[in-house]
């Protein structure tokens, strides 16, 4: 579905508006994702007028391989450099209105995954007030929705192994904008289920303890969104030498609060797997 916006031209977009309950997928953790996600002419629009590389840096001159660099609502919200159209989007996905249509989607399972958070916060899922965040002001849950690029890879790696968000946050997503001429290899969004009881390093996983589950390819016009837990493991194939960047929208729904503690190695356990414990190289801000 679409909002009309005068100021652009254009409708500005909305990803869940005409998703039903039906199209949520349970397993390994709730989710749903769709490919063309948006009708070809806004997504094209949007393509066109997405960010270069040396906006989202915003200054910066260096940058390490297959590095996250990120532009957050707080930010393009201000910027008019930023295109009318993006702006929209930004504002919506950030808005009471978006929040009510996650909650539409995945109230239930908010309850399932998180009993008693509710209570803590003091309202319903549907009753938290909203505000962008960065942000002042009260509110349950804070929005965001940033442009992220990973930036250029010098060598084949990943940019995330398999781990789940910070605790703070409990629904995440993630919508695709693969420039036209990336040809590179990986890249792809993996979903993973584990094999045992959960347990961590941070908030990383162990691969001797999960396994695939689902491939959502880097591929146009692609979107993904999913309830955040200790479920949620998640993490993104090795991607090819190339100078092309990753490009992608990140959504976040943010707490004042932990709503969930990953369970972590006992002493022995990270002796026994020291090798595992050791950092992976990855980027640590999950």
């Amino acid at each position: 579905m679409v909002a009309a916006t005068a100021a652009t031209g254009m409708s500005a977009p909305q990803l869940l508006a005409n998703v039903t309950s039906d199209q949520i997928s349970a397993s390994p953790y709730p989710h749903f994702s769709k490919q063309n996600a948006l009708p070809e002419d806004i997504y094209h629009r949007l393509d066109r007028e997405f960010p270069d590389l040396a906006m989202v840096l915003n200054g910066r001159t260096s940058y390490g391989n297959n590095e996250a660099v990120r532009m957050s609502a707080k930010q393009v919200l201000g910027d008019h450099r930023i295109s009318p159209l993006w702006r929209s989007f930004f504002e919506y996905h950030t808005s009471i209105d978006y929040w009510r249509s996650v909650t539409r989607l995945f109230g239930d399972f908010f309850r399932q995954e998180f009993p008693g958070l509710e209570t803590r916060l003091g309202r319903r899922f549907e009753d938290w007030r909203v505000i962008p965040r960065g942000f002042s002001g009260e509110a349950e849950v804070r929005l965001d929705c940033q442009f992220v690029m990973n930036t250029p890879v010098t060598h084949v790696s990943s940019v995330k192994n398999p781990h789940v968000d910070l605790c703070d946050k409990i629904f995440s997503g993630l919508f695709y904008f693969r420039d036209p001429a990336d040809t590179t290899e990986g890249g792809d969004l993996q979903m993973y289920a584990w094999k045992r009881s959960p347990r961590f390093i941070k908030h990383r996983t162990m691969s001797r303890d999960i396994e695939l589950a689902k491939t959502i390819h880097y591929a146009p016009n692609t979107y993904l969104c999913f309830v955040n837990s200790a479920k949620a493991i998640h993490g993104v194939s090795p991607r090819g030498i190339t100078a092309t960047p990753r490009r992608y929208i990140n959504f976040i729904a943010e707490l004042p609060i932990e709503a969930f503690q990953p369970q972590q190695l006992n002493r022995w356990q990270r002796v026994l797997y020291r090798s595992e414990v050791k950092s992976d190289g990855c980027e640590e801000r999950y």
